[in-house]
């Protein structure tokens, strides 16, 4: 990790940009800098995958990365991480990544990050900002799992900020804001939060057909022990929540899920 290395008696701090655009033509640009890489694997597929790498193994606080996707009119892409983002312990400010999603008219992308992963002390503020055409689809699935539930972890302390906004041309059409400070766990165990879920999830569908696919979407959610979810639709939208005390349940869910809404596999990390 790169901020276990230390210069002048302070903490080296990771740092990394991505910006990828993509159009009808092709690939148009393609920036990276720091611990961020992104890679565009052959795929069997006509739409185009783009994978993104944190080098640095993780996040610690004052780590700093931005991700910035655009996809030209009428072209499609979908984008995912290479691996599940683990935020570690940290002394001082937070870690942040934002993240900024461009998508023009008729266009298509489909943002599929894995896990974030919170470890105990860790710090994490997230930024998430799309704009998009009035014709465009837009899909976003946000799975964040609270510490390492296989060594049974308790979060006592931590933060974790997560702020959404998508545009519509001028228009503000979705916006959502998490914040959790302190004993994580607890906070976790309350009814009002997540009634005691180790793990949470997004889907945010945007489109044209959004809200007419709700009940098709209700239909994908399979009773699981463990696992609830729930899907509404509204204003051109359509958004589904999930809560699970089983993490490994949950992404199984989401990976049956998103398959079959999509209508495709997966990219192929997801699988590993």
């Amino acid at each position: 990790m790169l901020d276990q290395v230390t210069t002048g008696g302070k903490l080296q701090r990771a740092r990394g940009a991505i910006d990828l655009c993509l159009d009808g033509g092709g690939l148009q640009r393609m920036y990276q800098s720091g611990s961020a890489k992104v890679i565009l694997p052959k795929v069997q597929s006509r739409v185009p995958e783009a994978v993104l790498i944190n080098t640095a193994g993780g996040m610690t606080a004052g780590d700093r990365f931005s991700y910035g996707l655009t996809v030209g009119n009428g072209a499609r892409m979908t984008a995912t991480t290479q691996a599940a983002e683990r935020v570690y312990r940290g002394a001082e400010g937070a870690a942040e990544l934002d993240v900024e999603l461009t998508v023009g008219d008729g266009a298509r992308l489909h943002w599929l990050p894995q896990e974030t992963i919170l470890f105990d002390n860790s710090r994490m503020r997230r930024r998430l900002t799309a704009r998009i055409g009035a014709d465009s689809e837009l899909l976003i699935v946000e799975p964040v799992i609270f510490g390492r539930t296989a060594m049974g972890e308790r979060l006592t302390a931590g933060h974790f900020t997560d702020t959404w906004r998508v545009y519509q041309g001028d228009r503000l059409v979705h916006a959502e804001a998490t914040r959790l400070d302190g004993d994580l766990t607890d906070m976790m165990q309350r009814k009002a939060t997540a009634g005691g879920a180790v793990a949470m999830a997004t889907i945010l569908y945007v489109a044209q057909d959004a809200e007419a696919r709700l009940e098709q979407a209700r239909g994908l959610l399979e009773a699981r022990e463990g696992v609830a979810a729930a899907a509404s639709a509204w204003g051109g939208k359509l958004v589904l929540r999930f809560l699970a005390d089983d993490a490994a349940a949950m992404r199984r869910d989401l990976m049956r899920f998103l398959t079959r809404f999509r209508m495709t596999d997966l990219p192929r990390v997801w699988q590993m």
